[in-house]
């Protein structure tokens, strides 16, 4: 089993940093480039969403990225001491409307569920833990 663990700030530049991270990770394992694809789109999503809104003050907060292979599954847990946000609960966007009369926001979470194969969240003394789950395959489609 093959294991990283990624302490960030909660900057927006700790997303670059991620990215790269991730990226030496798939290659190491070997992953398909659609996993790093996969992964690091909803990273960048999902953090960018708790940076921007999971913080109620201006002070340095600690977001940490766990990844975890093991055969064919792919695990990213993502904890922060944010205000609780369970993204599960997000109400999914309107396809169908025009993108003049779509509210700007909502298709993100939307994406990364779309994504990942199983998306687990818990609120767990008072620190939001979301777990994504992607079944590694070499199939182009998958």
């Amino acid at each position: 089993m093959e294991k990283k663990e990624i302490i960030l700030k909660n900057k927006l530049s700790e997303i670059r940093r991620i990215s790269e991270i991730i990226e030496k990770f798939c290659e190491n394992n070997n992953l398909p480039m659609r996993i790093l694809f996969d992964v690091n789109l909803s990273l960048d999503e999902l953090l960018t969403n708790i940076i921007h809104y999971g913080f109620g003050d201006e002070k340095e907060h600690t977001i940490i990225v766990k990844l975890s292979l093991s055969e064919n599954i792919l695990e990213i847990t993502i904890e922060d001491d944010g205000k609780a946000f369970n993204p599960l609960n997000a109400k999914p966007p309107n396809l169908d409307q025009s993108i003049e009369d779509k509210p700007i926001g909502g298709l993100g979470i939307y994406l990364v569920k779309n994504l990942m194969t199983e998306i687990n969240y818990k609120r767990l003394k008072s620190k939001n833990i979301l777990v994504l789950t992607k079944i590694v395959t070499n199939n182009l489609k998958e």
